[in-house]
């Protein structure tokens, strides 16, 4: 059980957000949205003590003199709480204790990370590979807290969200990713993970389950440098730029892991898609940007020998194009031109595979100039 925050906070209708009677039925409308939801007795008045300033406990209180008891009040208003945030109806308004912050470099951005108090920020620190105390501008800022035994957190758009405190720190990653994506200083991104070799790059490719995230632990613990093991972000200029998040490892990893670096008994976290994934932080990841001499796209198997497989430059385009994604959905003529530069300076690979530790033998001999 995560500590209460203890922050001043108050509850309040966000902007564009109106009450109206229509024919003596209460109804909210959303200006963002551009919609109407009709509200029933209890919600109505749950949203207009709301208005008026009232805290939680005091709604609590009114609704039992109304005849409703404590947890079932305590579940009408929790329940129109979440559905009126998630609709971007109601606010949080909160101030975070100075003391009680975490940065780290991401995407050529500075993060910064605040809670509303230690217990909240342990959990996420571990999603960050090593810390950044040297101050300056601050280009994402993600604010935490803790209500009614949920964690609510905002970025730089002021907007509330919510999630699970176990699957916070998966929450807060991937919001973190979709604000570099969206970035102007990137063209698109890669479904990749990022290693460097004697300072140039090796891309792997691949979608969720390809067997990333394994077989980049097993060629970190080689002497290849970590850069990022789940999206890449590609410049105009055909650079690379990992997201060096913490490596991120499924259950099926964790005997691996535990086999590389002794017993590892670090937190588990729930990702929204129900995976149980743990964190390893890797000291030295590559937080600039990288020239691709190697693109491996993974082909993961049952069981089989492991085989790579040259890719001319047309076949390596289709597959990066299959994988990549931009801000607006689309790839853009930029994004191609990028492409094309990043294909005309890497030599393409399939690598076909069932067993992690004999694939990353295989990739070892390709970075040295065996295979």
């Amino acid at each position: 059980m995560l500590e209460k925050s203890s922050v001043e906070m108050a509850l309040k209708p966000a902007v564009g957000a109106v009450f109206a009677l229509l024919d003596g039925r209460s109804v909210l409308f959303s200006e963002t949205s551009q919609k109407i939801y009709e509200l029933d007795q209890v919600g109505a008045f749950i949203w207009c003590k709301l208005a008026q300033g009232a805290f939680l406990e005091d709604i609590h209180r009114e609704l039992g003199r109304l005849g409703i008891d404590e947890h079932a009040a305590r579940q009408f208003t929790r329940q129109a709480m979440n559905i009126w945030i998630d609709r971007g109806l109601l606010d949080i308004d909160w101030r975070m204790p100075a003391n009680c912050t975490f940065s780290a470099d991401l995407g050529r951005r500075r993060i910064s990370v605040r809670a509303a108090n230690w217990d909240l920020l342990q959990q996420l620190i571990p999603l960050f590979c090593a810390p950044d105390d040297n101050g300056g501008e601050e280009d994402i800022v993600i604010e935490a807290m803790v209500l009614d035994d949920q964690v609510f957190f905002r970025g730089n758009d002021a907007r509330v969200h919510r999630c699970e405190a176990g699957a916070l720190a998966p929450t807060i990653k991937a919001h973190i990713t979709e604000r570099l994506i969206r970035s102007d200083r990137w063209v698109f991104a890669l479904h990749a993970a990022s290693l460097a070799k004697c300072g140039t790059g090796l891309l792997l490719c691949g979608q969720p389950g390809a067997g990333k995230s394994t077989l980049t632990l097993r060629l970190v613990n080689a002497g290849f440098q970590y850069a990022g093991d789940d999206v890449a972000l590609i410049g105009a200029d055909g650079t690379i730029c990992g997201i060096p998040f913490a490596l991120t490892l499924k259950e099926g990893s964790w005997e691996v892991l535990s086999r590389l670096y002794g017993d590892w008994n670090d937190v588990t976290h729930c990702r929204p898609d129900g995976a149980q994934v743990r964190y390893l932080p890797i000291p030295d990841a590559h937080k600039g940007c990288l020239s691709a001499s190697w693109i491996v796209f993974l082909n993961r198997v049952a069981s089989g020998p492991v085989e790579l497989t040259p890719l001319d430059q047309l076949d390596s385009m289709k597959r990066l194009i299959e994988g990549a994604f931009a801000a607006d959905g689309r790839l853009s003529h930029a994004g191609f031109l990028a492409l094309k530069r990043i294909v005309a300076g890497a030599r393409s690979f399939q690598l076909t595979y069932s067993d992690s530790a004999e694939a990353r033998g295989l990739l070892m001999d390709l970075c040295n100039g065996k295979a």
